[in-house]
């Protein structure tokens, strides 16, 4: 009975050292946490009295607070669009973070590794960029693959374009995510030809939605590319940045043989560019299977023959669904005339 009683007197001791074990834990964790958060204020202001100049000695980390450090780095870079503040920052990321991101981009777990990634393209630390590459040509997952060449692109970006010139497997958007990290893509049309086939879409889908007028030229010598996706970006992209004469590069597709898209995008640039004599390439479409086609061959009218080209077609266009779509068009337009 004795060693019972005994028993259960031991296992009260321990739920009780247990209890106050937790609570001392707790309590030291509590204080760790406000110690780290009066640290990382004072951080912050020294970080700024140095990213502004005001302070000329770099301010000093303790270890184990680095992930404060890359907190307050993201939101001081992510505010200020001075060029002279961000040029610090990178110095003192370089200075004094460099072997903790080189031992980042080595850690075991993949999340600490991509974002150990986006934290250095976003502090341009360009001393990381040899060993970056050299892990591409290991065994990686391909989101991991995507995200080193994006860093890459903005770090070292002939590195980038090397490897642009290997990775076909990567995809469209990965690509354009890639290229988009450039603001000058004067590297990557030097390097159009030797691109893979995700990088040129990527390329031919920046200039359209960056207005690139000063590519044109690349977009007008795809158009007859033999790749169709090729064909299709640059037919795309002169839609925006083409200029008149261009429309002539897209008469070979205003055919029945050629694809609904490849027909679509080329009264899209009789839309926007509206070419005198284009009405009698745009008619036969109007009553096109392909809603898409018919959709942009009504827009092309309207924008290149009137109201009149409208009106003819409800009219006397033989295909009835043709006169219907082009007498609800003309009532539209008539109604957003009206003034009231």
């Amino acid at each position: 009975m004795k060693w019972i009683l005994g028993f259960i007197f031991l296992l009260v001791v321990l739920q009780i050292g247990a209890l106050v074990y937790l609570v001392l834990q707790k309590n030291k964790r509590a204080k760790q946490e406000e110690n780290r958060l009066t640290w990382q204020l004072n951080f912050r202001d020294e970080l700024y009295d140095f990213a502004t100049g005001e302070q000329k000695d770099m301010p000093k980390i303790v270890s184990g607070n680095e992930d404060l450090v890359e907190l307050e780095l993201f939101a001081f870079t992510n505010l200020t669009a001075t060029f002279s503040h961000q040029e610090r920052i990178y110095q003192y990321v370089e200075a004094k973070l460099l072997p903790y991101y080189h031992k980042q981009i080595r850690h075991r777990r993949i999340d600490r590794r991509l974002n150990a990634y986006e934290a250095i393209a976003q502090f341009h630390l360009k001393p990381v960029a040899t060993e970056l590459h050299q892990k591409l040509h290991k065994s990686l997952s391909p989101e991991e693959e995507d995200v080193i060449i994006r860093t890459l692109v903005s770090i070292a970006p002939e590195l980038a374009i090397e490897e642009a010139k290997l990775k076909s497997h990567i995809s469209f958007f990965g690509a354009v995510l890639a290229v988009g990290r450039s603001k000058d893509l004067t590297l990557w049309i030097q390097a159009f030809e030797d691109l893979t086939e995700p990088f040129q879409m990527a390329i031919l889908q920046l200039i359209y939605d960056r207005d690139e007028t000063r590519y044109a030229d690349l977009a007008r010598t795809k158009t007859l590319d033999a790749n169709p996706e090729i064909r299709k970006r640059a037919l795309r992209a002169l839609t925006r940045v083409g200029l008149e004469e261009d429309w002539q590069l897209y008469t070979p597709y205003l055919e029945d043989e050629t694809s609904w898209v490849e027909q679509m995008l080329a009264l899209r640039f009789l839309e926007n560019v509206t070419p005198k004599d284009s009405v009698d390439y745009i008619l036969p479409f109007v009553g096109s299977r392909s809603w898409w086609v018919r959709t942009a061959a009504f827009d092309a009218l309207l924008a290149c023959g009137g109201l009149e080209q409208l009106a003819l077609v409800a009219k006397d266009h033989p295909d009835r669904y043709a006169k219907q779509k082009a007498t609800e068009r003309l009532a539209k337009e008539m109604k957003q005339h009206v003034v009231i």
